[in-house]
């Protein structure tokens, strides 16, 4: 087959890894894999070595904004020449099913797209739901990145023509590439004697909360340190946070990194802190990597981590404080939730998730 993947843009995410994780299966399964980022921008070209390197092809788009409708002829212009097409969040989702009513009937592809999130902003307004439904209903699947996800569309779209479309495949890591990282966090911070390290890697940007994580930091122990690894426009509001709780010297904001992986190695709790997120997918990475995972409970990342215990109100800063304080002040509870979290990551493989998606693939193309 050959298959077409759409999205914004491969700056570093959970949606970005999982298109670089799809194209690198697909080609190793003998499909021809391109990827479609619309949203030209200078800044992320470097990004496309990842992807050429595994043989993937990338093309980039022409605009630099990600809303300027233009991009619905640069989609136009790819539709034909593929068997499937995968489409990656909004606003691609709309304009891809634009982009379909511009070629002709009998050369319309395969059009898929996966809904990565368990609520969107569009969801405020009523009035939304009737776009939502007109551009969905071109789509041969909707694919729900976990049970909440679909539970969640199915209640907004409201249609049972559409909820037949809808099927869950859940979000899978590359396991292997976390559990065998070595540690390299004392290259990219100086590392104090006793200190404990507690990391949230995230595109600091809404709905992520990372204030949340350094307000809690605040309540325990000097020995804390926040090891934030992902930039975004709340980089500022972070840095001001810090110093005026006085702990700056204990937030350590490392941007993006190529070597995450190794970041989190050297760490001792992961955390998530999030307004809404679909699935959580740095959640798995953090549990593959040895740490146990403390993360906000909201739909679809809930349902990952599984463990109440590990779980906090959103914007909850105490009670964040207070789990951290325990799991590092208790070792048999620590090595309790480790042992969990080792357990839990095992159901979120990539090879399940991309055999899944495979195989839908070869029964929407018969």
């Amino acid at each position: 087959m050959k298959i077409l993947h759409i999205t914004p843009n491969i700056e570093t995410g959970g949606v970005q890894s999982l298109i670089y994780e799809f194209g690198k299966y697909q080609l190793k399964h003998g499909h021809d894999v391109d990827v479609l980022y619309l949203r030209n921008d200078e800044s992320l070209y470097y990004k496309e070595k990842d992807y050429f390197d595994a043989g993937v092809k990338v093309i980039r788009g022409r605009y630099p904004k990600t809303y300027d409708p233009r991009n619905i002829l640069v989609i136009r212009k790819y539709l034909c020449a593929y068997d499937i097409v995968h489409v990656h969040l909004f606003p691609n989702q709309l304009y891809a099913k634009i982009a379909q009513m511009l070629v002709p009937r009998q050369k319309r592809p395969v059009l898929i797209t996966t809904e990565h999130n368990t609520y969107n902003n569009r969801r405020k307004y009523s009035m939304l739901r009737l776009l939502d439904r007109w551009f969905y209903k071109s789509y041969d699947k909707i694919v729900c990145i976990s049970r909440q996800t679909k539970e969640n569309i199915d209640k907004w779209l409201c249609s049972e023509s559409l909820s037949e479309k809808t099927v869950t495949i859940t979000n899978g890591v590359d396991l292997e590439k976390f559990s065998s990282a070595p540690d390299r966090l004392s290259e990219a911070i100086q590392l104090e004697p006793g200190a404990k390290y507690i990391v949230m890697v995230a595109r600091m940007t809404h709905p992520k909360d990372p204030i949340t994580l350094i307000k809690a930091i605040a309540l325990c122990d000097n020995s804390v340190h926040g090891v934030f690894i992902g930039s975004g426009p709340l980089e500022s509001s972070m840095a001001a946070e810090a110093e005026s709780l006085g702990i700056s010297s204990r937030i350590h904001m490392l941007g993006n990194r190529t070597n995450v992986e190794e970041l989190i190695k050297g760490c001792d709790i992961g955390v998530l802190s999030t307004l809404w997120d679909g699935f959580g997918l740095v959640a798995v990475e953090y549990m593959a990597a040895g740490l146990p995972v403390l993360a906000t409970d909201v739909d679809g990342l809930c349902e990952v981590v599984g463990d109440k215990e590990l779980l906090f109100s959103y914007g909850d800063t105490k009670s964040l404080a207070k789990k951290i304080t325990q799991l590092l002040s208790d070792q048999d509870y620590l090595e309790s939730k480790k042992r969990y979290c080792a357990s839990r990551c095992m159901e979120f493989s990539i090879d399940r998730m991309n055999s899944e998606y495979l195989e839908l693939y070869k029964k929407l193309n018969r």
